[in-house]
């Protein structure tokens, strides 16, 4: 039986069949498994459309286990210059049908092009254990992936398949058990809530908390958020191989380049000052001012560093603040073994990173976006006080294949089995030709809006869902498909979000980013989402009193009221709402926002003086009453008592529309430092939004 260690060092190697069956599956399953002399042609062969992605099948051993369960042991070898994540319809078709004469697999999927990163995939039937064995729930081929290679950690793999060893009963359930994504979760959660309170405890007993915080707590706990969301982000890039390389091409960017800046620099307490800093704000927001995308190491050696931004690396106010860490925080030389003693940064080498959101029906054992959603989310403020809760992947995925099922059917008219055979199962061989374009046509145009986003679970598994459907109606015509394109224009034309609280936005934003980021062969410049997911209070759509909804004045008239909008003004902003969008250049960006600020600002100007100028009446009304009752001569007492009381009347309606300017100038000064600040205790719906309450008909 191998250790752990040993169990890892053969997961690290590159991908031989003789050797993961010596070294790994001998070692975990003993005689119950049994290596074929040499591989055999599957059974079932792949379908012309299939053949597209997969070059070679193979059967090379299987595993008997011990409730009589066969797996199967394939060898995949895809077709060169096929990713599997950009080619899951043709894999979960094939997968599926792999178990028609079996309840289980065990797949290697092997690339000519990289050599580092090999998949391992159990393939199991939907079931669940009853009183009488495995029985079967669905048809649905449930797929669990390990990515392993040279450029992975393997740790995960390594401690799964030694526990799987020593289980004194090696069934499907230890099996899939083994593959659980769940366990990963957890483990992956517990330790980062732990960095989290650690660089929380740190800043707090820092000078930092009064010179850079003010003693804001609040604001220390949303730049520690913001930090770590930061680092996160970047363990995925650096996957990519854009972190760090030798040319443009970012074909060989430094998979550690994290740990290594950090050791570099001299692993002391400017790290973040000297080091961080310069990366997130003058690297990877900077464009214009870094040729050939040139970042200069430690040693002065120069490599290749991406713009990305979107908004994520936008500096701060409080990222002008002078901030040190203990070293410590970072990286822990005397023990990046341990979960409770390690560096931030130890912590996240120990975990594989995949920037590919899983569906209920396919988990990579690794951190995805989705598994970073969840942690945000538990770490947003007082989420239990607000009833905000997280949604399990499972509902996610019901919910929106129900509310796109609906969608489909009430706008084509379609039969819903036929509409469900599309959505559910990805199937697309016996629906027509002028069908599949209808549909897709129908989701060009879909609106989704989630007014309390959260962490982005709804919105995002919308987005997979329809890039699903998109991909596969792609598949199913032999129609081109670019998955990069096609999901950012999904995002630009059918996302939106609002959110009150700031971390749930920021988390929401970077979740998208990421969903791009995995269908880009090169890195290039992330959208920007500031007017795709917003910041505000959503269930108001005014301050204090003041009304701040839209009025669109369909018609131009000769004398329109000012204060409403005309279809050419909410026009001019979508467009430069549009532009901004794709803009990839800071002054660029600096003068967009500020045309679209100029826009809202003087809409809430024209709301305030709407107001201002009716109290203006009142009060010219009021002071010309005044006036007239002064005059009278009351010639009784009783007229006299009438004149006091009527004046006394007066006065107090005096009194209150002065008050009501005062308080209107306040509303003014207040609406004034909102914008600029742009934390917003409203939502301008009919402002920002104004696409998802219009009616958008066929071409």
């Amino acid at each position: 039986m191998a250790s752990r260690i040993q169990l890892q060092q053969s997961l690290q190697r590159p991908y031989d069949r003789l050797l993961f069956s010596k070294d790994v599956l001998s070692q975990i399953f003993n005689s119950n498994f049994k290596l074929l002399q040499s591989p055999a042609p599957a059974s079932i062969q792949p379908t012309a459309s299939e053949k597209k992605v997969i070059n070679t099948i193979s059967v090379y051993g299987a595993i008997t286990l011990e409730d009589g369960t066969e797996v199967t042991c394939y060898e995949i070898a895809l077709q060169s210059k096929v990713r599997i994540e950009q080619s899951k319809v043709a894999i979960q078709q094939y997968a599926r049908r792999l178990l028609i004469s079996g309840q289980a697999a065990l797949v290697s999927f092997v690339s000519p092009d990289n050599k580092k990163i090999w998949r391992l995939t159990l393939v199991a039937k939907d079931s669940e254990l009853t009183s009488d064995g495995i029985k079967e729930k669905s048809t649905n081929a449930k797929r669990y992936t390990f990515l392993l290679g040279p450029g992975e950690s393997c740790k995960t793999a390594a401690e799964r398949f030694e526990s799987l060893s020593i289980e004194k009963t090696i069934d499907l359930k230890a099996l899939t058990k083994a593959f659980s994504v769940e366990r990963l979760s957890k483990a992956f959660f517990d330790e980062y809530k732990l960095h989290y309170e650690k660089f929380l405890k740190y800043l707090d007993q820092s000078n930092c908390k009064k010179s850079a915080f003010n003693g804001n707590e609040k604001l220390i706990r949303d730049f520690v958020k913001k930090l770590l969301g930061r680092l996160v982000f970047l363990s995925f890039v650096q996957k990519k191989g854009w972190l760090g390389a030798s040319t443009v091409d970012y074909k060989d960017g430094d998979p550690e380049f994290l740990m290594n800046l950090y050791l570099t620099s001299g692993a002391n307490e400017t790290f973040y000052e000297r080091w961080l800093k310069v990366l997130f704000f003058d690297t990877l927001n900077n464009h214009k001012g870094r040729p050939n995308d040139d970042f200069a190491l430690p040693d002065k050696k120069k490599v290749k560093i991406p713009f990305l931004n979107g908004g994520l690396f936008d500096k701060e106010d409080i990222d002008q603040k002078v901030l040190t860490f203990d070293p410590k925080l970072f990286h822990n030389p005397d023990s990046n073994e341990d979960p409770k003693q390690r560096g931030f940064l130890d912590f996240l080498q120990a975990f594989n990173f995949t920037v590919h959101e899983d569906s209920p029906d396919d988990h990579t054992i690794a951190v995805d976006p989705e598994m970073l959603g969840h942690i945000f989310e538990n770490l947003l403020e007082d989420n239990k006080d607000r009833g905000t809760f997280y949604t399990p992947k499972e509902i996610v995925h019901y919910m929106c294949q129900e509310s796109l099922m609906e969608y489909i059917v009430t706008e084509s008219g379609l039969k819903r089995d036929t509409v469900e055979r599309l959505v559910r199962y990805k199937e697309v061989d016996k629906i027509e030709a002028a069908v599949l374009i209808q549909v897709a046509s129908i989701l060009d145009r879909v609106k989704i809006c989630d007014p309390a986003i959260g962490s982005g679970a709804f919105p995002m598994g919308l987005l997979l869902e329809i890039f699903s459907i998109k991909e596969v109606i792609a598949y199913g015509s032999n129609s081109s498909w670019n998955p990069a394109s096609a999901k950012e224009k999904i995002i630009q034309g059918s996302i939106y979000g609002v959110d009150v609280e700031k971390g749930a936005v920021d988390i929401a934003r970077l979740r998208f980013w990421l969903s791009l980021v995995v269908d880009e062969d090169k890195p290039r410049p992330l959208p920007n989402l500031d007017y795709k997911i917003m910041q505000g209070d959503s269930l108001l759509e005014s301050y204090e009193d003041l009304d701040l909804c839209v009025r669109v004045e369909e018609e131009t008239k000769l004398f329109r009221d000012e204060n409403k909008f005309s279809r050419e003004d909410i026009d001019h902003l979508k467009s430069l709402v549009k532009k901004y969008f794709a803009a990839d250049n800071s002054e660029v960006k600096k003068e967009l926002q500020h045309s679209i600020d100029d826009i809202v600002s003087k809409f809430i100007k024209g709301q305030i003086q709407d107001k201002v100028r009716r109290n203006n009446d009142a009060l010219n009304d009021i002071e010309l009453k005044l006036a007239t009752a002064n005059r009278q001569t009351p010639k009784t007492n009783a007229d006299k008592k009438k004149k006091e009381d009527s004046l006394k009347k007066l006065r107090n309606i005096l009194d209150r529309i002065l008050k009501e300017q005062e308080r209107l100038k306040g509303i003014e000064k207040d609406l004034k430092q909102i914008q600029k600040n742009r934390i917003y205790p409203y939502f301008l719906w009919h402002l920002w939004f104004s696409d998802i309450f219009e009616k958008t008909l066929p071409n």
